[in-house]
């Protein structure tokens, strides 16, 4: 928030899978007069299991292996939880 308040942009890159998270730094940016965009990246299942698969075959230092269970739970949840029209409609159009 402070970076907000210096008017400075701010890239959340994390999943932000759940409504209770995302309402909360949209609306936490957006009361202190900040534009929050929401990027939604779509790639297909069969993209993310092969990219899974690339990613588990050589992994960097520091990287930790999401098995095909771990990546099956997360897609259900995601699911559940990814942005309806109307929560879309809470954030600022994209530039």
């Amino acid at each position: 928030m402070r970076v907000l308040q210096l008017g400075c942009n701010v890239v959340l890159d994390w999943g932000l899978w759940a409504r209770e998270e995302r309402d909360r730094y949209r609306s936490e940016a957006q009361a202190i007069g900040a534009r929050v965009v929401l990027c939604l990246l779509e790639p297909s299942r069969q993209e993310i299991l092969d990219r899974l698969e690339r990613r588990n075959a050589s992994p960097a230092p520091g990287v930790f292996r999401i098995t095909r269970e771990e990546h099956d739970q997360a897609w259900d949840f995601f699911q559940r939880e990814r942005p309806t029209r109307a929560e879309l409609d809470l954030f600022d159009p994209v530039p």
